[in-house]
């Protein structure tokens, strides 16, 4: 056969290249935000069941001492704001290892020693995904020092969940707000007078507004939002385990801040959820509370016997 007789192949011409190129892109473009939003979605699922287990976790412990447990312990000998904080500082996330199939380092705890204690540093160091929202960003220990700039632990474990301890800042009443957990707090069911479906228990927030931690306070410690943000501020380290809606009373700010707030401080709740926060309610339900929910209603939610008439269709 004459090689010069046989059909030459046509290859691309510049045009047609430039339009399958297209295409592809194109498609790729149409294909990212639906890979992305199961991702999320994903990401949302674990979030909620990790909230779940958490108020699964609370519930039992009730039912062996009789009330929820406490925001974190402390040897304050009052209840007023001004008191000297005196640590130990163990918070409730502590003291529901054992419920979250964590009874070894539960058992590995000596509560009656500060959490900064060389003695603590295994369990204050350990990291449990029951605690870590996988929507949130950034990883490594929190570290912590006081007022003077001078360390006081750099290797505290961080969590994305704050139990929720009504409206008042918790900066201003760590031992005597209006929700389920303060200082040294001992609330149960029968004090929770709004019904348990209607009162927040804990939520999220990311460490893109602040840290977290499941282990407790550390008493000295200052804490601040991370930068950059548009409302800045540093905290006493209460707020480490602890969240607040507002409004506080006269002499604080005087608003409510609602879920994913442009102007949410170190002691309220946000996630990096598109539109709004995942919350453990007292009956045990968790549920999406959006970023335009009514403030008013958002309040209301987190008090445990204020009175309030909220409907569940307001949320």
């Amino acid at each position: 056969m004459n090689p010069s007789r046989l059909p030459r192949r046509r290859g691309l011409t510049l045009i047609e290249l430039l339009v399958v190129i297209s295409i592809v892109a194109l498609l790729i473009a149409l294909l990212l935000p639906a890979v992305q939003a199961a991702r999320e979605a994903a990401r949302r699922a674990r979030c909620v069941n990790n909230l779940k287990q958490i108020g699964l976790a609370m519930h039992h412990y009730h039912d062996v001492v009789d009330a929820f447990p406490p925001g974190y312990v402390s040897l304050a000998p009052g209840r007023q704001p001004n008191d000297v904080e005196l640590g130990p500082g163990w918070g409730w996330g502590a003291m529901i290892l054992p419920f979250l199939e964590q009874a070894p380092l539960h058992d590995a705890i000596n509560f009656s020693r500060p959490i900064a204690d060389p003695g603590s540093r295994t369990a204050r160091a350990s990291t449990l995904s029951a605690y870590l929202c996988p929507s949130s960003v950034g990883s490594g220990p929190v570290r912590l020092r006081d007022g003077s700039g001078m360390s006081l632990v750099d290797d505290l474990s961080p969590g994305q969940y704050v139990a929720s301890a009504g409206q008042f800042r918790v900066a201003d009443s760590p031992a005597d707000n209006n929700g389920v957990f303060f200082r040294n707090s001992r609330v149960g069911l029968r004090d929770v007078l709004d019904g348990s479906g209607l009162t927040l228990m804990a939520g999220e927030r990311s460490r893109t507004v602040s840290d977290a931690t499941w282990a407790g306070v550390v008493p000295s410690a200052m804490f601040c939002t991370n930068p950059p943000r548009a409302y800045e501020e540093c905290r006493p380290p209460y707020a480490m385990v602890l969240a607040h809606t507002g409004p506080t009373p006269p002499g604080g700010h005087g608003w409510a801040v609602v879920p994913n707030n442009h102007w949410a401080g170190v002691d309220n709740f946000w996630s990096l959820h598109p539109g709004g926060c995942h919350f453990a309610f007292g009956d045990g339900s968790v549920r999406f509370l959006k970023e335009t929910i009514d403030a008013g209603v958002f309040s209301a939610l987190s008090t445990r016997a204020g009175g309030e008439v909220v409907g569940a269709d307001q949320f």
